[in-house]
Order: C-alpha cells, then sequence, then structure tokens
C-alpha cells in the first residue's frame, strides 16, 4: 500500500501545489473585480484546473517523451494523443462531477462559512480535492491495471 501512496504523491504533489497556486490566484483576481461570491468561486475552479492538468501534462509529456524518444512530427503527435487520453480516462469522470459541482460548492462555502478567504478557500479546497482524488485515483489504478498499453 505505501508504494502505491507514493506512486499517487509522486503523480499529483506538484500539480496539486500548482493548482492551490492557481486557485487563490484567480480567486483573488476575481474578487478584485467583483464581490460576487458564486464569480470568484468558478474562478477559483477554473484556476485549479488550468494549474492542476497543465502541471499533469507537462509532466506525462516529459516522462514519455524521455522514454520514448519520438523523431517525428507524427511520433511526436501520436504521444500527445496518447498522453491527452490517458488524461481524459483518469481525470474526465471526476472533472465533470468536480467542475459542474463539488468545487464550486465548497469554494463558495468555505469562505462563507469560516468568513475568511484564505482558510474558507484551503477548507473548501480540501473537501473538495477528496472527492476528485478518490475518483481520480480509482480511475488511474483501473487504467493501469486494464490499459497498461496505452
Amino acid at each position: 500500500m505505501w508504494k502505491r501512496i507514493r506512486e499517487w504523491l509522486g503523480r499529483y504533489f506538484w500539480a496539486e501545489v500548482i493548482s492551490t497556486i492557481f486557485t487563490f490566484l484567480f480567486g483573488w483576481v476575481s474578487g478584485l473585480i467583483t464581490a460576487n461570491p458564486l464569480v470568484i468561486a468558478y474562478a477559483g475552479t477554473l484556476g485549479a484546473a488550468i494549474g492542476f492538468y497543465g502541471a499533469i501534462f507537462i509532466r506525462d509529456i516529459y516522462h514519455s517523451y524521455r522514454k520514448h524518444e519520438p523523431d517525428t512530427i507524427g511520433a511526436k503527435t501520436l504521444l500527445v494523443a496518447k498522453c491527452l487520453r490517458n488524461m481524459g480516462f483518469e481525470f474526465g469522470l471526476a472533472e465533470v462531477i468536480d467542475f459542474f459541482a463539488v468545487r464550486p460548492f465548497f469554494l463558495l462555502w468555505g469562505p462563507v462559512t469560516l468568513e475568511n478567504f484564505f482558510w474558507g478557500i484551503m477548507a473548501g479546497k480540501t473537501m473538495a480535492d477528496i472527492i476528485f482524488f478518490s475518483i481520480s485515483i480509482l480511475m488511474f489504478e483501473i487504467r493501469k491495471k486494464h490499459f497498461h498499453w496505452f
């Protein structure tokens, strides 16, 4: 079990750190533009997605390029397509649930309930992350077990 936990941390940790920074940045900037908590919650959700998937994509492409060393445009394009396909399988279901319901709810709930932007965003993000990673890790393990040829 510890081997899997280390693998999950290696895969998700830095993406999650970047996602957290983007959540605060997008939430803060939108808060300068509007005082609407719902807009701020969705801006934070968008920032989280951009930061997280950008980091995962860059990491996956880097490791795939090192492993396969594609030498033609076609091989490079196929590698990018496979990385995107794998990300879609791993995160697709979790992201739909997260982006359209869970994360905006918790990013709205946290600051309103705690009456503090920083701790509210942290609490909301943590609650949303528990649900998101429960689904994502399950899909990652299914992909590894049944689609190892990806």
